[in-house]
């Protein structure tokens, strides 16, 4: 885990670290107190509402990545469209807190990371609906091919292609490693979530001879890290991803020892009264030669078609002995 999170993070949120002498002056024996403190907050509100999109008489759209973000560290953060009425957010917030080496050098030692990370979307509502129509020989295609490979982190990638569709990613860290002190409390909490809705007055979809394509080749091999990933290649769709992680490392340095881990991740989501029609078309999403020799927490969701609800969380909380 702290590999991990060490190699993923690439930046730190480190927060204020207080010092304080309570031993009257003398020069012997431990100092008094330790404190740090990191919080981090990751934020996303957004609304598409009331638009209107027309393609036709042979009109592509397309979005693509190739050979990107290899060999990389730190956190990626990507959106692409490449039609009509959508809405694409990434929220990430990390906390981590390192102390000085594992030494009795005080009295008391107290280390708390917090962090959340939260997107709220909303396609529709009550400013009215989306409407997208694609008719004779149209086309939209999302893609990505040999990008991510070997890379360490935290990687969220949205891709969309067509309609009315909402697509979220959020991820929470919080880190609390290397205290000081006789007595020593630690805490660290990770909250992450996504609330999202597809729906209000409706979002229609008219698709007419009409080819979306969604497709991941060759890529994330051998990555390290979390990975969210989402494609959407259709009609009235809300894809979410979240991850919650939160560890604490210690030693054992302390006469009185307590740590606590929090970890929280969930999606909230609704797809309702919304329409979509298809006709002589195709609509396509695939998966080829990615995710191999990978290492970590990987969620992906691939949509290629109506009205659809895809949605994934995942909690990790630890406390272990370094």
């Amino acid at each position: 885990m702290r590999a991990l999170l060490l190699a993923g993070v690439g930046v730190f949120a480190l927060g204020g670290a207080a010092f304080a002498n309570d031993t009257g002056g003398g020069s012997t024996g431990p100092r008094g107190y330790m404190d740090h403190y990191a919080a981090a907050l990751g934020v996303n509100i957004g609304q598409v509402a009331g638009n209107r999109s027309s393609t036709g008489w042979g009109q592509a759209a397309s979005v693509g990545m190739t050979g990107s973000f290899q060999v990389r560290s730190g956190v990626m953060n990507v959106n692409q469209n490449a039609g009509a009425n959508a809405m694409q957010q990434n929220a990430v917030a990390i906390a981590y807190v390192e102390g000085c080496n594992c030494e009795v050098g005080f009295r008391r030692g107290d280390g708390d990371a917090n962090t959340v990370a939260v997107n709220a979307g909303a396609v529709g509502g009550r400013r009215g609906g989306n409407e997208s129509d694609n008719i004779f020989g149209t086309s939209a295609d999302a893609g990505m091919n040999d990008s991510f490979g070997s890379s360490v982190g935290i990687a969220q990638v949205n891709q969309n292609a067509g309609a009315n569709s909402l697509q979220q990613n959020a991820t929470a860290v919080a880190y609390v490693d290397r205290l000081s002190g006789e007595r020593q409390t630690r805490d660290a909490w990770a909250i992450s979530a996504n609330i999202g809705t597809v729906t209000g007055s409706g979002n229609d979809s008219n698709d007419y001879r009409h080819a979306a394509t969604a497709n991941i080749a060759a890529s994330f091999g051998s990555f390290t890290g979390v990975a969210n990933v989402n494609q959407n290649a259709g009609a009235n769709s809300l894809q979410q991803n979240s991850a919650a992680l939160s560890a604490v490392e210690f030693c054992n340095c302390a006469t009185r020892d307590l740590s606590t881990t929090i970890a929280a991740a969930g999606n909230v989501g609704s797809v309702t009264y919304n329409r979509a029609d298809a006709d002589f078309g195709s609509a396509r999403a695939g998966m080829t030669g990615s995710f191999n020799g990978g290492t970590g927490i990987a969620q992906v969701n691939q949509n290629a078609g109506a009205n659809s609800l895809m949605q994934n969380s995942v909690a990790v909380g630890a406390v272990y002995n370094r």
